[in-house]
């Protein structure tokens, strides 16, 4: 569980695209997923650096969040979520009763 809350996050994520602007924010939000698909790819070819995989997903996390509040789409993402994690489910409940018994 995050220590700080969302509204005060949403606070820091809009001080900074005041200060640094939000084309470049967007610019540094390429840049962390890219870092995060690296991780991942690292992880798959036999990496177990699990604490450096961690850190690039909270440095995407961050920024997809500052896209969230930037473009102010947050209720649509969750909705959208909502929706593509319950389709997720349904798969799955479909596949468990197609899988066969140990």
């Amino acid at each position: 569980m995050n220590k700080i809350d969302y509204s005060d996050r949403c606070k820091t994520y809009t001080n900074a695209m005041l200060a640094f602007g939000e084309r470049n924010q967007l610019i540094v939000a390429i840049e962390e997923l890219s870092e995060c698909q690296k991780e991942i790819c690292k992880v798959l070819r036999g990496g177990e650096d699990y604490q450096h995989l961690a850190e690039e997903v909270a440095d995407a996390t961050i920024m997809l969040e500052q896209i969230r509040l930037m473009f102010n789409i947050n209720d649509c993402v969750c909705n959208f979520m909502d929706e593509k994690i319950k389709r997720l489910d349904d798969r799955m409940k479909g596949s468990c009763k197609n899988a066969k018994p140990d």
